[in-house]
């Protein structure tokens, strides 16, 4: 099983948008989701590199598979949990728990939303990244923002990437950081050395 990472954790957590939400109890439902699903991942990234990568993976079946389920029947009962449906966090959480969705129908159906949402400055450009790059990858394409990593070698190593040479124009575009400081946060997170392949 091939498991592919990214900066998700999240440090905004006071960022409480609990006024005027459409859906006050799903919201509360995506933060609770979402705080289990990145203590679990904590955990992890305590670990070596081997122990890290069979904690993610027993972590996709005991809370991603439940969570992918969940968010959606969310989605089928209120469509995309945009901001005034489930507040800023709401939708942050969301994203994160989308990130570690199984299949990728639930991403295809959240698209356009999300492309509108980030439009609309209600989704950090990280968020907006590790979505692309991620259904991308998914889709056997490369990525285009270079935030999609997978352990080798107990390393962390850089997924391809679409059109190499103007990857840091595309990441500064969208409000992205340079490469090199997302890479030291990643390592600064996961404990393991992050590199780009040289091909």
């Amino acid at each position: 099983m091939r498991i592919i990472v990214a900066f998700l954790i999240i440090f905004s957590a006071g960022e409480a948008s609990v006024a005027q939400t459409q859906y006050p109890k799903v919201r509360e439902e995506l933060l609770k989701m979402e705080q289990i699903d990145q203590d679990a991942r904590t955990k992890c990234t305590n670990l070596p590199a081997d122990p890290q990568m069979k904690c993610f993976t027993e972590i996709g079946k005991t809370i991603d598979e439940p969570n992918t389920k969940r968010i959606n029947e969310i989605f089928d009962q209120i469509g995309f949990p945009n901001t005034g449906k489930v507040g800023k966090d709401g939708l942050r959480a969301y994203m994160i728990l989308l990130q570690h969705a199984t299949p990728d129908e639930l991403r295809i159906k959240s698209s356009g939303p999300i492309t509108e949402a980030f439009k609309n400055k209600e989704i950090p450009p990280l968020d907006y990244a590790n979505f692309v790059d991620r259904l991308r990858l998914h889709q056997g394409k490369k990525q285009l923002y270079g935030s999609g990593f997978e352990f080798k070698d107990g390393k962390l190593v850089m997924n391809p990437v679409e059109d190499p040479k103007n990857l840091e124009k595309r990441r500064k575009e969208i409000g992205l950081p340079p490469l090199a400081e997302y890479m030291k946060m990643m390592g600064e997170l996961y404990h393991l050395e992050v590199v780009v392949p040289s091909n």
